[in-house]
């Protein structure tokens, strides 16, 4: 198991929203994770990325327990996360982002090199400000700057959200790409999600800060399944 996390409690403060959360990953899968608003899906990400304190139970990332490691200890042990809103330094240009990343590898150089020649687009924009860039190419940004970690695991929130189709298309071809050899992704989805239900794996539903119900994602895609399943997570949250 790369990545295990056993009924944790998380949350802002002293206000909950994590009330249980089992959540397991293997490496190459790409795991789907839906539910309605509030549920605690980005609360979810952001205990698992370090950036949220876990009250009780446990965070494994190949065998070393996270809980109490800081955001960036978590992001070296080889865990990425791309957060829905402000997922850029929107001041800075777009190599400055990616440097910035890079920042805590001795490598550093090397490591944004090989990012960007690998998406030719950023080497284009590389001294545009980021708060100039498309939606599409924000995102784009904002995933390969988390790519330079070179993560073994990658949490994004919403990444396609609000985006053109031909971007969406675009990233979910990249995703399944990285996922290809051998990067677990962790997608948190709310709007449209049947083309990422295509190339997941496996479905994780939140509901009520509780993963209620897992499921190969390929089930969701039979008529009628996926509408059956959401509609049950609103009825729960009453």
């Amino acid at each position: 198991m790369l990545l295990k996390v056993t009924k944790i409690k998380s949350g802002y403060g002293k206000v909950s929203i994590l009330h249980g959360v089992d959540f397991n990953v293997l490496p190459g899968q790409i795991i789907t994770v839906l539910g309605p608003n509030g549920a605690g899906k980005s609360t979810l990400m952001k205990a698992i990325a370090g950036q949220l304190p876990v009250s009780s139970g446990t965070i494994e990332f190949s065998g070393t327990l996270t809980n109490g490691l800081s955001a960036q200890e978590v992001n070296k042990l080889g865990i990425g996360y791309v957060p829905q809103e402000q997922n850029v330094f929107a001041e800075l240009t777009v190599m400055e982002n990616m440097k910035v990343a890079a920042m805590p590898f001795k490598d550093a150089g090397s490591r944004v090199d090989r990012v960007m020649d690998h998406f030719p687009i950023l080497k284009e924009r590389a001294a545009q400000m980021a708060s100039t860039l498309s939606g599409g190419e924000r995102q784009t940004l904002a995933i390969s700057a988390a790519l330079v970690a070179e993560p073994k695991v990658l949490l994004l929130d919403e990444p396609t959200a609000g985006l053109a189709p031909i971007f969406v298309d675009r990233i979910i071809e990249w995703i399944t790409e990285l996922a290809s050899e051998g990067m677990a992704v962790v997608w948190v989805v709310e709007q449209d999600p049947e083309k990422i239900l295509t190339v997941s794996q496996m479905t994780c539903f939140i509901e009520g800060g509780r993963s209620t119900a897992w499921l190969e994602s390929e089930i969701l895609l039979e008529p009628g399944r996926l509408q059956q399943m959401l509609l049950e997570d609103k009825k729960c949250s009453k």
